[in-house]
Order: structure tokens, then sequence, then C-alpha cells
């Protein structure tokens, strides 16, 4: 199709993508990258650089989708028939990808010229350690990915299950990619606005050079539904049968049970020696290999299983494992690569420490007790407010104003805190990512803290520098942190205090009391979470409201709440008043009413005592574990009403993500709630003044003050918390040097 502007189009934002394999197709690749163009063509105008493979395919989708063919126009592009070739074997790819991304390059920069695009996006392929033609666009901010690979197993560690030719490819890989990333990948990651990693082992990879979010590249539709008559302790694996998709662990997983069965579907170099370990381990009647099948026929088998066993070693985005959560059947698999993230709910992880097989085994039967749940976590019908968002970022990422000379160089921050993982507080990441849209923030560690080079300390939780789990972590801790002291002290580093906590710790000796007596000397500023927090003799503040956390629950839609529903989520302590709720709850004289308590509490003996306080009540209901992302919206959205009857409340991040879901939120009265009820508009947080009363939880639940549509968080953008906190350390700067501001 030409490529020319269609001057009578109104003006909106112009994207050009480049997709190396981009079409409607049923290559999960290709399909990926035409799934992404087209969501894309919902908010913008769309260019895609595709090859001329797909042209038929495409072609035949703007013939049936008229609308769709004026807003994304394509341009092919193939290299030379000299050059093609030359492309003669398999590996011959690699050569000639790099070589199409150079001519992607060039035509990007002609289009650009003639269109003026407000932001490129790279979708294929999905390798981050492959170079991205886009990056030749001068000024067009570059979302890249989804992409993957920086999750390498531990090949020598894994070498039983992989053999020697697989340790040997594994090893080679890892080290060659790894040379390779960081002199490709990680300098596009530089140049990215936003990276999109796969999984999350990518993202933590190239969080320290971009912005990086998780987001694998499954595109679903049409999956069967779970069958009606599922076969007991029949597990399947669907792959090709090489060492790295783990089949020969799932053989030995499937040994250590009394009654359980394989159903192998795939082939490969892997099958013989597969065969003649299924005849050593006596499992000739209990595994079956299927061999390659239609992609129906496996669909239905997974449907029909109990259990998808996937302990497959580097995946970076299984889809397979998509397909098999979708439709509601558990997945077991390793912590490694895609699959844990695209398991999501459905996925029960096997350790891979100790006993390897064991901890699979362990796991086939604790997914077969819990089964599974359908979701619609990969459907397509998410791609177009995603992708919305991504180029919303990338775009608001290149309209800060140019710094000053005397501002240049990019500020060094020392965090408190480790690199993000997948646990972390999202506060913590949040606040990770967006300073690093502007500045080098620097996790904590004792050799960059004593070594490193940094403008400015940022503290969070001090207490945390003089803790640990025994003698000799804390000893090590409490060194390490009073030759920083020193080092601060004498370089006059200057440290930024996030004041979290009213008060210390009480579980806390008098030599840290000591320490951190002498932080407080040593802190510069410090940042408020509210401006209810009483200010500190003698320490200069600021106050930079808690970031909301729309942008990281936006993955997970949560639905129509539950009629009647009141919710209580987050960790169970002593403090947050949870019997009270269940005591004040117990007393509604409403069939129709409910209560679900989920998260995880700090003692068993607190579940005995929610327990008790329910007395049998069928209407109350307990899920007292800790809850993942998904989970926690999903506990969220089904409550009409989030109820957390602290006995003593400052800040409170549970509050802030029930609002972030838009649920309303009842917490005790105080200076901070009424701030946050004025701040957020009418009817979002309503307040209660000293117990929990019956009365109280009746007149919240049916409330019926009006509200607005959504409630105002615009006061807790990220955008503006890093700017916020990056004026903070300047001030910092200014007068740890004693300069006037």
């Amino acid at each position: 199709m030409d490529s020319e502007v269609r001057s009578d189009a109104p003006r909106r934002p112009r994207v050009v993508i480049g997709g190396y394999a981009c079409g409607p197709v049923s290559e999960p690749e290709a399909r990926a990258g035409w799934e992404l163009a087209r969501a894309a063509t919902r908010d913008h105008d769309v260019w895609v650089i595709t090859r001329h493979r797909f042209r038929d395919a495409i072609e035949t989708a703007f013939a049936d989708d008229p609308a769709l063919a004026e807003r994304l126009q394509v341009t092919y592009l193939d290299l030379s028939p000299k050059v093609m070739r030359f492309k003669r074997h398999s590996w011959d790819l690699y050569w000639y990808y790099a070589a199409w991304q150079r001519a992607l390059g060039r035509t990007a920069q002609r289009l650009h010229r003639e269109i003026r695009f407000d932001v490129a996006h790279h979708v294929s392929f999905a390798n981050d350690w492959m170079p991205c033609g886009l990056t030749t666009l001068t000024g067009v901010p570059l979302v890249w990915g989804p992409v993957g690979g920086a999750s390498t197993p531990p090949a020598l560690r894994l070498s039983r299950w992989l053999g020697l030719r697989g340790t040997a490819t594994e090893v080679v890989r890892g080290s060659f990619t790894a040379v390779v990333r960081r002199f490709v990948g990680d300098r596009v990651a530089r140049h990215a606005a936003l990276v999109i990693a796969q999984n999350q082992q990518g993202a933590d990879h190239f969080a320290r050079l971009s912005t990086a979010v998780v987001e694998p590249n499954a595109t679903l539709d049409e999956l069967p539904p779970r069958a009606d008559d599922i076969t007991p302790r029949r597990a399947v694996f669907a792959g090709r049968l090489i060492a790295l998709k783990g089949a020969a662990m799932a053989i030995d997983a499937i040994g250590r049970t009394d009654d359980w069965t394989l159903d192998l579907y795939g082939d490969g170099y892997e099958e013989k020696r597969l065969r003649a370990r299924v005849h050593r381990l006596g499992l000739d009647d209990r595994v079956r290999f299927l061999g390659h099948r239609p992609r129906d026929e496996v669909l239905d088998a997974i449907a029909r299983a109990e259990v998808f066993l996937f302990p497959s070693m580097r995946d970076q985005a299984g889809w397979v494992v998509a397909e098999a959560s979708t439709i509601g059947c558990p997945v077991v698999c390793l912590p490694l690569g895609g699959p844990p993230a695209l398991a999501g709910t459905n996925g029960h992880v096997a350790s891979l420490e100790g006993d390897v097989v064991g901890n699979i085994a362990a796991k086939l039967r604790e997914a077969a007790a819990e089964g599974g749940k359908p979701t619609d976590r990969w459907s397509i019908s998410r791609l177009p407010s995603l992708v919305s968002e991504w180029y919303g970022r990338a775009i608001a990422s290149q309209k800060f104003p140019p710094m000053s000379p005397r501002d240049s160089r990019r500020m060094r921050i020392l965090a408190s805190y480790r690199r993000p993982k997948s646990t972390t507080n999202p506060y913590i990441t949040q606040l990770f990512n967006s300073l690093n849209e502007r500045a080098d923030v620097i996790p904590y560690s004792p050799r960059s803290a004593l070594f490193g080079r940094y403008d400015v300390v940022h503290l969070h939780w001090p207490e945390l520098l003089v803790g640990g789990h025994n003698w000799r972590g804390r000893t090590v801790r409490r060194t390490v942190t009073s030759l920083l002291l020193l080092r601060w002290q004498l370089t006059r580093v200057p440290l930024v205090r996030t004041v979290h906590n009213l008060e210390r710790p009480s579980n806390i000796n008098a030599f840290d009391h000591r320490v951190l007596d002498r932080i407080d000397r040593l802190t510069t500023l410090d940042i408020r979470l509210n401006e209810q927090t009483p200010p500190r003799e003698g320490i200069p503040g600021t106050t930079i409201e808690h970031g909301h956390y729309r942008d990281w629950f936006a993955p997970f839609a949560g639905g129509a709440a539950i009629p009647g529903r009141i919710g209580y989520v987050g960790l169970i302590r002593r403090y947050k008043g949870v019997e009270d709720l269940v005591s004040a709850f117990r007393r509604i004289d409403d069939p129709s009413a409910s209560l679900h308590v989920a998260g995880k509490p700090s003692t068993d003996d607190l579940v005995e005592a929610l327990q008790e306080a329910a007395a049998g009540d069928p209407r109350v209901t307990m899920d007292p574990r800790f809850l993942d992302e998904e989970e926690l919206v999903r506990a969220m959205t089904d409550a009409e009403l989030i109820v957390l009857p602290y006995r003593h409340m400052h800040n409170s991040g549970t509050a802030l993500a029930a609002l972030s879901v838009d649920r309303p939120v009842l917490v005790p009265d105080n200076e901070v709630n009424r701030a946050l009820a004025a701040e957020v508009g009418p009817g979002w947080v309503l307040v209660f003044d000293g117990a929990l009363t019956t009365q109280t939880l009746s007149n919240a639940s049916r409330s019926a003050v009006a509200r607005t549509s959504r409630p105002d968080l615009s006061a807790r953008e990220w955008s503006v918390s890093r700017d916020k906190h990056l004026a903070a350390f300047r001030r910092a700067i200014t007068l740890a040097h004693g300069s006037t501001q």
C-alpha cells in the first residue's frame, strides 16, 4: 500500500512501526506484531515497515476491513535479490536481520522527512540482543518491544536434564548473547523512551538503562473452554522436544508420582533420548509421545488435562503457557523466563533450590488440588489501551524543557533499596522507574554505596541499614553503615529522607538508635508524603504525595463489583483491626451482604481469631495469603467498598490502591484521611470516628453520596512525583554545599 499522507485526515499522533515479522498469519511473532499495529490504529495513524512475504495476508485483511486500511499504511521492504541469494540456511537469519534493520532505518528516515512521526515502535523480532533500525530517527521517542532474551538458565546446574548438547548450547549461547547484548541491546535500551520486556528478568536487566515494564507479546483469541470432563492425574506437555524445553524434567517428575500420566506433544532431536529415559524409569505405560499435532488438537488436550506441565528452562514468552492459563488449566513451570508471568494466577512455580524434580512433583499435586480459572489476561482486546499508554509515556518523556548547561549531566542518586524485583513494593518500583527517566538511580549495595560515585543519597527506611535476620548479617550491616556515614560526612554528600513512619521500630537496640540518631543529624532534607506529617526539628522539608497505582494495575482489568460485597485487602496485623471489621459485619442483618478478607496474616493465630470472630457466618470469606497484583486488583474490584479499620493510620498505600482502581474506602477519621477525601472528590473517602460499628459499616456500604466518575488523582501522577523528587534532590545538593537557592 502506498505510504502517502492523506491531507483530509484529522491530525492524530503518527506512529512508525518496524516489524521484521508483522502480518495476520498464524506465526506467533508475526501475529503479535500485527495485532500491536492494529491496536495502535484506535488512537493513532500508523505506518508499518515489514517484508514482502506478509503482503498477501495484509492485503486480504485490508479488503475485509476497509476502515483499518484507512488508518494503517504499509511499506514493504526486502533487501536486493543479490543479497537474498546468500540467505540459504537458518543461521543466515541473523546477518540478514541486521542488514534488514539498517535498511529499515534508512526507510524510516525517508518517511519521517515526509510524515513527521510522533513515536516509533519496534515490534519484532523479540530478541533484546539484536539491532533496532528505528534508533536512527532523531527526536522521535522509541518504544522497544516486547523484547526478551536477557533471561539465561543456570545451565551447569541444570545439565542433568539439558544433556551434553543442551548444556553446551546454553553456555555458548548465553556467553555470546551477553556480549552482543552489552554492545547492541543495551545501546538500544539507552536510546529507548520505554522498554517493553517479555518477562521480569528482562525488565530487571534494562531498568538501569531506561524505563522498563513487563508485558509479554501474547495475543490470544477464540480458545476452547475448559472441558467438563477433566482427565484426572493427566499432565500435558506441548513444545519442541529439544533440551531447553524441559521435557526430560517433566518425565522425571511424573516418575516421582504414583498415578500421574503425561502426554507429550511435539517432536525434535531429543525424542530418542527422552524415549530411552521413559523406558529406563519404567514409565512406558504412563508417558505417551504424540508428536507434532494440529494446534486445535493440542488445545483440546490442554483443556481436558488436569495440569499443563511446562518446565522450560528458557522461554522468553511461550504462548502455549498463556493459552493454557487462559483456558483455565493450571500450569506448573520453573522461575525462568516468561512462563511465570504468562501463567499468572494459574501458575505454580517450582523452585530451583534443592530437589528440583521433587519440587516440580509437589507443584503438580498442588496445581491439581487448587485447579485453575479461565482468564482473559492475554486477550487481544487489552492491546489498544495498552499501546496508547505506551505511546503516551514515550511522547511525554520527550516534552521536558532543555536543561541548563550547569544541569546537563544526569544526576546520580544512591537509593537505599536494591534493584526492584517482581516482589518489590510497587511504590519503590514506580519511583525507581520514573526517576530513571531523568536521572541515574544507583540501587544499593555495600560496594556501590562505599565506593560508587553519586550526587545525593535517598533513604526510605533507615532502620533497614542496621537490621538483619541473624547476628552475622546485623554485624556486617552495622559496620558498612558506620563506614558509610563517615564517608557521607567527610564528602558532604546530601542525604534526603522520605519519612514513611512517625516513630522508629520498637525492636532495635541502643547501638542502632545511636546510628539512626547520626543519620538524622546528617539528613539534609525530609520528604513528607502528606502535609499532615509533622516537620522534624532543624531539618528542612518538602511534601511529595504518594504516587497512584493506576498505571501499575492497568494490565489487570477489574470487573464489576459484586452487589453488597465489602472487602478488606492487605497484610493482616493486630493494629489493623480486621477482627473489629468481622465482628461489626456479622451483626449486619442483610443476607445479600458479604465480606471478603484477603491478605497474608502476620501469625497463624490471627487467622484463628478471625474465624472465631466470623463464627461460621457463610457471608464471610477469607483468603489468608499473599496476593499478587492481579489477585489484589480482583479482590478490590469485586468489592463495592474497601474497609480499612486500622486502629492507627497515617499513610495508607492500600487506601490509595483502592482509589486507583475506582473503589471507595472507609477509613478512620483523622487529619490525613480528611485531606485525602478533599483531594480526590466527594464520596470516595468515607471516615468513621472511634470504634468501627455495625451502623457505621451499614451506612457506608449503602451510601448514596454522589461521587465523581473517578477519584481525582492528578496530583499523584508519577511524572509529577518524579519532577518534585528531582527538585528536592537539587535543593538538598544546594543546601549541603552551603549555597543559597
